[in-house]
């Protein structure tokens, strides 16, 4: 069976890949062996370099990745100023599931820096809650207490999603092994 040129030149990457049956292979070598055109396409191939491909396969890999972490600090941070910005309204009572959601989310994006989403929730329901202190009832200690006592709240409700999010790794990657 004699194969047209653009047929097997379909056919080269899936040779040269390993991913070709074996009458196919069969084929592609047969016209190799008659067809001059065809045999240099097929070295060029050999000469090209594939470790670009792995270089590029990584770069496209690590985009992804920081795409997706840019993706989670954003809602990690809209979720904070959100939760912090209900602390004035009636709806206040939300912050006891959007905090520990955001302790939990920290934990999963920053890994060994989930220290920083505390520390960030803090700093920022201080300052928010100063501010509006300031504006409601003037300068005074109770503007600092007011801030430091939803800080401190706010605080304990992230790292309570941090405990339980570290507690819910446990007992997966415990359940992972032991059905290993």
């Amino acid at each position: 069976m004699t194969l047209s040129c653009d047929v097997v030149l379909d056919l080269i990457p899936l040779v040269k890949d390993g991913v070709a049956s074996e009458a196919s292979v069969l084929l592609v070598y047969e016209h190799l062996d008659k067809c001059e055109n065809c045999r240099n396409e097929f070295e060029v191939l050999d000469n090209f370099n594939l470790n670009n491909a792995d270089i590029k396969d990584e770069k496209i890999i690590s985009a992804i990745k920081r795409s997706i972490f840019i993706s989670q600090f954003i809602v990690l941070i809209a979720g904070g100023i959100f939760g912090i910005a209900l602390s004035n309204s009636m709806d206040m009572l939300y912050n006891l599931i959007i905090m520990p959601i955001i302790g939990g989310i920290s934990y999963i994006i920053l890994k060994r820096r989930w220290y920083l989403a505390p520390l960030g929730i803090f700093t920022l329901t201080f300052v928010w809650q100063s501010i509006m202190g300031v504006i409601e009832d003037g300068i005074g200690w109770g503007v600092l207490q007011r801030g430091f006592y939803f800080s401190v709240i706010y605080t304990f409700l992230v790292g309570l999603g941090v405990l339980i999010a570290v507690l819910l790794k446990f007992a997966f990657m415990k359940g992972e092994k032991d059905e290993k």
